[in-house]
């Protein structure tokens, strides 16, 4: 089953916690009450232009609006891990992935942990300069909390919206210079992920590709991967 984020909590919703993040990350001193346990969703080399100023806090309306938000992702976790169905939640353009990577980190820390293999998987887009960075941190963290984690992997869909809001801002895109950074970001992620899932470490990995060469099986791997192509 695939959720986007963007149908259970409003756009607006979740720029703002996207922006109270990002501030979060420039400003370890500063804290969030409302935040739920979660793996890390910046690296080093995480795009921060979106947010220039500290934001302000979430009103009181907000906060209950996320928390609608949650109980909506929470009850489809529950759903599907009842079913025993797979849920895959989709990816958004960087003003808004914060949020998202927050909600389904979040959300796996809830229902995938002391299971065999995960029910939420989250959604790295290639084409993003720190995809790689973020999906070893979220791993990193993920087996140190002994939680079964899914990753579906694709390229990327907004490098129109991406290339013009960083341009307007004066930055640079966050998405690689060329296609081939992409492949190889693609690439390099997928066997770093597919050498997890071999490894019977709860790991599930969804490939999302249209790219002939990375739907080539890699011979030096023993996959338990589900391919979607």
């Amino acid at each position: 089953m695939v959720v986007k984020i963007t149908a259970i909590c409003p756009i607006s919703l979740l720029k703002r916690v996207s922006d109270l993040l990002r501030w979060e990350y420039k400003s370890p001193n500063f804290k969030l009450s409302w935040k739920l346990k979660s793996f890390p969703v910046f690296s080093e080399s995480s795009p921060l232009y979106h947010t220039n100023s500290e934001p302000e806090p979430l009103t009181a309306e907000e906060e209950r609006e996320l928390e609608a938000a949650h109980g909506r992702i929470q009850e489809i976790c529950r759903k599907c891990q009842e079913s025993n169905v797979p849920l895959l939640i989709d990816a958004e353009d960087t003003i808004l992935q914060p949020a998202i990577d927050y909600m389904a980190y979040s959300s796996a820390i809830m229902f995938n942990a002391d299971k065999d293999r995960p029910i939420v998987y989250n959604t790295i887009q290639a084409y993003l300069r720190d995809a790689g960075e973020r999906l070893h941190l979220a791993v990193q963290n993920a087996e140190k909390e002994n939680v079964p984690m899914g990753f579906k992997l694709v390229r990327g869909a907004y490098m129109s919206s991406e290339a013009s809001l960083a341009d307007s801002l004066g930055c640079k895109s966050p998405v690689h210079d060329t296609i081939q950074d992409t492949h190889s970001c693609y690439n390099d992620c997928m066997t770093f992920l597919m050498e997890k899932a071999s490894n019977g470490s709860g790991f599930g990995v969804v490939l999302a590709t249209h790219n002939a060469d990375s739907g080539k099986p890699l011979n030096h791997i023993v996959t338990a991967v589900f391919l979607a192509l």
